[in-house]
């Protein structure tokens, strides 16, 4: 199998790039990083003009030495560059002597336009930048994105933060970036994605795992399919249906049946060997089948509680549709109570009540490392005591502190959905697209993560593996041209399905 692909903060890559500039020539990585670049255009636009945006820093470093690499080439480029008050960085200095002088343009970014084969290369701004971008390189930003022409940006997106995937009011939108020495949480949460692009690694012959990190926060990984080899481990054919693991799912209040029901149908289709669903609605009013998924069991909430160890229930998933009444909360209660050591997924409106009920959280802490909580921003915020805003400020950070403050796994849903473990450890999905940005998808998700506990899956490759795979079902669908507009959760499911299914290659 194929080594996690790591994601380092910006603290871990000063700390690497210090050890390795140790070990080197003086500017031997800004000229590797520099050869990258030029190897990549080479390769994706052997003919056309190019125009790089120059910083005063080392990004902009980058950018003079990649000019002047391609100006020896026969290359035809230009350079804009910012001007700087400042000394240049010694890396940067250097790049700057090397430039030919005939290659710096004077900008008319309000009244020029590009022609369609050329290149503009982002060097303006990269790791670390923590303040408002100047007026100058806004104004050039603006003019870049308006231009109908590909745009490729060194190591990230100017006005990118590379921790947290933040934005500048003004930020470059690129449609490829090329990173250096390890990929950024930033490129893959938040407007990461809807700002970098194609995204490449240049790793610059280094090998940052191979380095002393400043803490061990500062490096995740990104989930990938050859993280989720479990999911496509062929069965047996001496197996039953016990063998899969039964799962309960506790939801369903009135007016909000269908939440229960479509977790229901995902954990069938995504491999349990029973679902029984207790539905929370008055009795008068009970569902007592799904008419389109005849094979889950329903039985009344307080009902499947009472007879779970004799119906054999392996895990349970609770929140989807269960509201927050106080019936809602006496549920919630009994299975947390009743089930300490059971794997359990809490999703939706048990969220809503684990925040608001002091006594649940405590609970809560009988289920120690066997407990995954899957909030959007909004219900994280609700856990934490802290608005949306400052969540979405730092994702990976909100996550972690839910994670270990509950000693939960927790799946922090959005664009770039961020995994923690209940030490901390965190991961970033790389798959998805806004086509789940719709009703349902998380009550999906949870009947995915529940089948893959009752199927036997550790704690952790259960979470990892059903994020992905939620995301790369929804990314299959858009492909076949359906979504991402109008996608809807119950296509979700069976696109899930046939990826688990699909022939080994």
């Amino acid at each position: 199998m194929n080594a996690p692909h790591q994601l380092l903060k910006t603290a871990a890559l000063r700390a690497v790039e210090q050890q390795a500039q140790a070990d080197l020539a003086p500017h031997e990585l800004m000229r590797r990083a520099a050869r990258s670049a030029f190897d990549t255009i080479a390769a994706r636009w052997p003919s056309h003009a190019v125009l790089v945006l120059c910083g005063p820093g080392n990004n902009g470093g980058d950018g003079f030495m990649l000019a002047t690499l391609l100006h020896q080439a026969g290359r035809q480029v230009s350079v804009w560059a910012l001007p700087t008050s400042k000394n240049r960085p010694a890396d940067a200095h250097q790049a700057w002597l090397e430039l030919p002088p005939d290659l710096l343009q004077a900008p008319a970014p309000d009244t020029s336009s590009l022609a369609d084969d050329t290149l503009i290369v982002d060097a303006l701004f990269g790791l670390g930048l923590a303040r408002p971008l100047p007026t100058l390189a806004c104004r050039w930003i603006e003019w870049a994105n308006a231009q109908p022409v590909e745009r490729l940006a060194l190591d990230l997106p100017s006005g990118l933060d590379a921790d947290t995937g933040n934005l500048n009011p003004i930020a470059l939108v690129a449609t490829h970036t090329l990173t250096f020495i390890a990929d950024k949480p930033g490129l893959h949460t938040r407007a990461g994605p809807d700002h970098s692009g194609l995204i490449e690694l240049a790793a610059l012959a280094l090998d940052p795992p191979s380095y002393k990190l400043s803490a061990p926060d500062e490096a995740g990984y990104l989930i990938q399919k050859n993280d989720c080899a479990s999911l496509f481990t062929r069965r047996k054919q001496d197996t039953h249906k016990g063998s899969f693991g039964s799962t309960g799912i506790i939801g369903g209040a009135r007016g909000m049946t269908g939440a229960a029901l479509l977790a229901g149908r995902a954990a069938l289709r995504s491999g349990a060997g029973k679902v029984f669903v207790g539905i929370a609605q008055s009795a008068s009013s009970f569902l007592s089948y799904d008419s389109l998924q005849p094979e889950l069991m329903l039985r009344p909430a307080h009902e499947l509680l009472d007879n779970a160890q004799e119906l054999g229930i392996t895990n349970w998933i609770a929140g989807c549709g269960l509201g927050v009444s106080p019936d809602s909360e006496q549920l919630l209660q009994r299975l947390i109570a009743l089930h300490p050591k059971t794997p359990m997924v809490l999703d939706a409106d048990a969220l809503n009540l684990l925040s608001s009920c002091p006594q649940l959280e405590s609970s809560l802490k009988a289920h120690a490392g066997t407990c995954v909580l899957t909030p959007h921003p909004r219900e994280a915020a609700a856990l934490l005591g802290l608005d949306t805003e400052k969540i979405q400020a730092d994702r990976i950070e909100a996550a972690r502190r839910l994670a270990m403050r509950y000693q939960a796994w927790v799946v922090l849903k959005g664009a770039g959905t961020v995994v923690s473990s209940p030490l901390g450890d965190w991961s970033i999905n790389g798959s998805g697209n806004p086509g789940l940005a719709t009703a349902g998808t998380g009550d999906v998700l949870a009947g995915i993560l529940g089948a893959l506990l009752a199927q036997g899956l550790p704690i952790g490759d259960s979470v990892r593996c059903a994020v992905w795979l939620h995301g790369a079902a929804a990314d299959k669908l858009a492909a076949l041209g359906i979504g991402p507009i109008g996608l809807t959760a119950s296509e979700v499911i069976d696109a899930a399905r046939t990826l688990r299914n699909a022939p080994r290659r």
